[in-house]
């Protein structure tokens, strides 16, 4: 009787730690699919009572008959789109972290490499691609590059936030302990900045499907981009809107994600 009380009590502590884990990201994604539902039937309500005819605004209905009639062509799109996207965002994490780590390290080239670094992000995106365009062609290698200009920048700038956000005591520890740079880095500095690389990555995952699909735009490429395009010009609006919902549905997944991410990886915080 004596064993199995304690059993209990752990199992029900471990309950309730799990309840708690995951009862802030339930509420919230279920706050979000409520307001989308609501959404949904105001445009439905909207297009009923204004009878608006099905060229200029389809119903949701007719939208989703045509995602699902049509689901091969956008599927194919999407996983243009994701691919462009996700390539883009690791290739820019990866050079944002390591331009702010060696911001961080070395004032020297902070001062030579970072105008730079402003002036490529500063330069409008209508104005590169076609330079892109002209240089990579028409295919996947232009759509990454241009979510690696969108994306980067937020990244670069928190991380360097987070990286000269060590606790001081921290770093004459590792001082005290004869612990090299990169020691320290890894062990220190790169852990105590993970909330905001994160606070960056979350900004830049939307974006990063935003600049996808603009390059598609620009370029031509089979994305979304393109698809929504080809679909408003041949007044294909269930269509189009068909390839904008599925857009922000993974736009959307890619931001839960990195929250999810940001949650299992900075628990310490």
């Amino acid at each position: 009787m004596t064993d199995t009380a304690p059993d209990a009590a752990a199992a029900r502590s471990a309950a309730y730690r799990l309840t708690i884990r995951w009862a802030g990201p339930l509420w919230t994604a279920g706050g979000g699919l409520l307001f989308f539902a609501g959404m949904i039937l105001l445009w439905d309500l909207w297009v009923r009572w204004a009878e608006i005819p099905p060229y200029i605004m389809p119903t949701p209905a007719a939208v989703w008959t045509t995602l699902v009639a049509e689901w091969g062509q956008v599927s194919d799109a999407l996983l243009y789109t994701v691919r462009s996207a996700v390539f883009g965002l690791l290739v820019a994490t990866v050079l944002a972290l390591s331009l702010a780590s060696l911001f961080v390290a070395s004032a020297t080239a902070t001062r030579a490499i970072l105008p730079l670094v402003i002036v490529i992000r500063t330069a409008p995106v209508l104005a590169i691609a076609p330079i892109l365009i002209m240089n990579f062609g028409r295919g996947l290698t232009t759509s990454i590059i241009v979510v690696v200009i969108v994306a980067f920048f937020p990244i670069m700038v928190n991380a360097m936030r987070g990286l000269r956000a060590t606790r001081r005591n921290a770093l004459e520890l590792m001082h005290v302990l004869g612990a090299g740079g990169v020691t320290t880095f890894l062990k220190v500095r790169f852990p105590f900045a993970l909330p905001y690389i994160f606070t960056g990555l979350r900004a830049s995952a939307a974006s990063a499907f935003l600049s996808a699909m603009l390059a598609e735009w620009l370029s031509g490429a089979p994305g979304l981009g393109w698809l929504i395009l080809d679909a408003a010009a041949f007044v294909k609006l269930d269509l189009m809107w068909s390839a904008v919902f599925v857009s922000m549905a993974m736009a959307m997944t890619v931001f839960f994600v990195t929250a999810t991410l940001e949650r299992r990886f900075t628990r310490w915080v």
